[in-house]
């Protein structure tokens, strides 16, 4: 209740900063609490930080959180900073779990699939995994020319792929392939 009555008679920016003080609280509790009002009331502007709580924090309780509510997020705009994160050398040690937000919400991430096959690419078993998860996820949405794109780019390195991924990069090729049809 107090929370709710100080945030009130605040500007944005003041309010940005609490928040951002709240989630750096050494108290676990607060720091639960404060991802989950932002789940309840939403806050665009305030992704980065949780995406460097992610990435910092050794609470995989908090961790957690963070990426449910990730998981969650309804402004299609985040997609581009969630996007900014994964491709920064500053986020591969949740690159992963990143990958996964963008399978598992609800946003639009297509017009990035150069971004996936790239990752599908240059990653690790784990990671194609999950680019290639996304790429999946959407497929419907997928503009014919990116997928072409894709298509080439992944034809282009079948021989010196990962034999780890040969079977997964058929698959995606099939995959794309099977969008050009519609």
């Amino acid at each position: 209740m107090q929370f709710k009555k100080i945030f009130s008679q605040m500007g944005e920016s003041k309010k940005n900063k609490l928040i951002i003080d709240k989630l750096l609280s050494n108290n676990t509790k607060e720091v639960l609490f404060t991802i989950n009002k932002l789940r309840n009331t939403g806050n665009k502007d305030l992704i980065p930080h949780l995406i460097d709580l992610l990435a910092t924090h050794k609470s995989d309780e908090i961790k957690q959180s963070v990426v449910n509510l990730l998981y969650d997020l309804k402004y299609q705009t985040a997609a581009d900073k969630i996007i900014s994160a994964i491709e920064s050398d500053k986020y591969l040690n949740i690159r992963t779990e990143l990958l996964t937000v963008c399978w598992q919400s609800s946003l639009d991430f297509s017009k990035y699939i150069d971004v996936f096959t790239q990752i599908f690419i240059s990653a690790d078993f784990k990671e194609a995994f999950e680019a290639f998860t996304v790429i999946e996820s959407v497929e419907e949405k997928l503009d014919a020319k990116l997928a072409e794109e894709s298509i080439i780019a992944l034809k282009n390195i079948v021989s010196n792929i990962d034999e780890s991924k040969k079977e997964l990069l058929s698959e995606l090729i099939h995959v794309l392939e099977s969008k050009e049809l519609y």
